[in-house]
C-alpha cells in the first residue's frame, strides 16, 4: 500500500497538509518549497549527486543545461505520477474529495515543466546551486526551481536516477575524485554456481557463499533460486564496490532494503547524507535476515577482500517444498 493510500484515511493528515503547501508561485519565477532530500551529517558529508552538481555550476554551458534538463524531465515525471495517484485516492473518497484540487495543481506544476524545457532548448542561461540543506535549485533564465521528490523518503533514490539518466550520456569520471576512469558497473555475467552432492543432501557454492538443501525434490527450481540469489549478491557487490571507488561512503551497519513503489527496483540508502541505490534484489528484499546474513561477505568483496564464508539453510528461508 502507497503512503497516498494509508494517509487519505484521515484526511486531515499534517504530512498531507505539508505536501500540498509546498506548490506556490511567487512574483511569476515557478519555486517549488519543498524540505531538504536528507540533511548533511555532522562531519559534512557530500553526496556524489551534490559533488556532480557543484562540478557542473562551474562546468561548460551545454553540460550544465543537459543535466538540468535531465533533473527538470525527471521532476515532471515525479509529479504526473503523484497528480494521478491523487485523483485515482478521489475517485474512491468522493467528488467533495480535496484531492481532486490537490491533483489538479500538481498536474498544473508539471504542465510547466516543458516550457522550462524549452528555454533550455533555446539557450537561456542555466544556473546550478546548493540551496540550504544541499538541495538542488535550478536557475532557467528568471525562473527557480528547487529540486525535490514530492515523497521525501524517495529522494535519493530520485538523485541516483538522474544521475544515472546524465552520466549514460556524459562521462562522469571528471566527478570523481580519483584520476583513473572508472567504469559504471553493469549486470553481472551469468553466474554458475557449483554443485555438490550426497546421501542426504545437496549444496550450491559460489565464491564463498552456500546454500544446502536438505530435499532432491525439484531439483530444478533449487537451481533457479541459487542462481538468482548469487546473481542479486554480486549485482550488489559491484555496485557497492562501485559507488566506494566513487568515495560514497557507506554506513554497512545501517544498510537496509526498501521498496519503491510502482518500480520493480529496492532502493538502498547507503549514508546518513543521502546516497542512495536502485538494485532488483527481490530474494533479499524479502528477508531482512538473509541479507544480514550475507552482507558481511558483500562488504569484504565490494572492498577487494576474501575470507569470509557464508552458510545458508535452503529450509531456513522457505525454499524447499515440504
Amino acid at each position: 500500500m502507497s503512503i497516498v493510500r494509508s494517509v487519505h484515511r484521515g484526511r486531515q493528515s499534517s504530512w498531507w497538509r505539508l505536501l500540498s503547501s509546498r506548490l506556490l508561485v511567487w512574483g511569476g519565477a515557478m519555486i517549488l518549497v519543498g524540505l531538504a532530500p536528507t540533511a548533511v551529517s555532522d562531519v559534512g558529508q557530500v553526496t556524489r549527486f551534490q559533488r556532480t552538481v557543484e562540478y557542473l555550476a562551474d562546468a561548460a554551458p551545454e553540460l550544465r543545461s543537459d543535466f538540468a534538463a535531465t533533473a527538470l524531465s525527471s521532476l515532471a515525471s515525479a509529479y504526473v505520477a503523484e497528480a494521478r495517484l491523487a485523483r485515482e485516492d478521489a475517485r474512491r473518497a468522493g467528488r467533495g474529495s480535496h484531492l481532486w484540487a490537490w491533483s489538479a495543481r500538481v498536474d498544473h506544476y508539471a504542465s510547466q515543466m516543458p516550457l522550462l524545457l524549452d528555454d533550455i532548448a533555446l539557450g537561456f542561461p542555466v544556473r546550478l546551486t546548493l540551496e540550504g540543506e544541499k538541495s538542488l535549485a535550478i536557475m532557467v533564465g528568471d525562473r527557480t526551481v528547487i529540486l525535490s521528490h514530492p515523497r521525501l523518503y524517495e529522494q535519493g533514490a530520485f538523485e541516483q536516477a538522474i544521475l544515472a539518466a546524465f552520466c549514460a550520456r556524459h562521462s562522469c569520471k571528471q566527478f570523481s575524485p580519483q584520476s583513473a576512469a572508472v567504469p559504471i558497473p553493469v549486470s553481472t555475467v551469468q553466474i554458475r554456481p557449483n554443485w555438490t552432492f550426497t546421501a542426504q543432501k545437496w549444496f550450491c557454492t559460489y565464491r564463498g557463499i552456500t546454500v544446502r538443501f536438505n530435499s532432491e525434490q525439484n531439483m530444478a527450481n533449487s537451481r533457479l533460486i541459487c542462481e538468482q540469489l548469487m546473481q542479486e549478491v554480486m549485482t550488489l557487490t559491484d555496485e557497492l564496490a562501485w559507488q566506494q571507488r566513487q568515495a560514497v561512503v557507506i554506513e554497512w551497519d545501517q544498510l537496509a532494503l526498501q521498496a519503491t513503489p510502482h518500480r520493480p527496483e529496492h532502493m538502498l540508502q547507503l549514508n546518513a547524507g543521502g546516497d542512495t541505490v536502485l538494485v532488483t534484489v527481490p530474494m533479499l528484499y524479502r528477508s531482512a535476515a538473509l541479507f544480514g546474513q550475507v552482507l558481511p561477505w558483500i562488504r569484504e568483496r565490494a572492498s577487494g577482500q576474501e575470507g569470509v564464508s557464508v552458510d545458508l539453510d535452503a529450509d531456513h528461508y522457505g525454499w524447499q517444498e515440504p
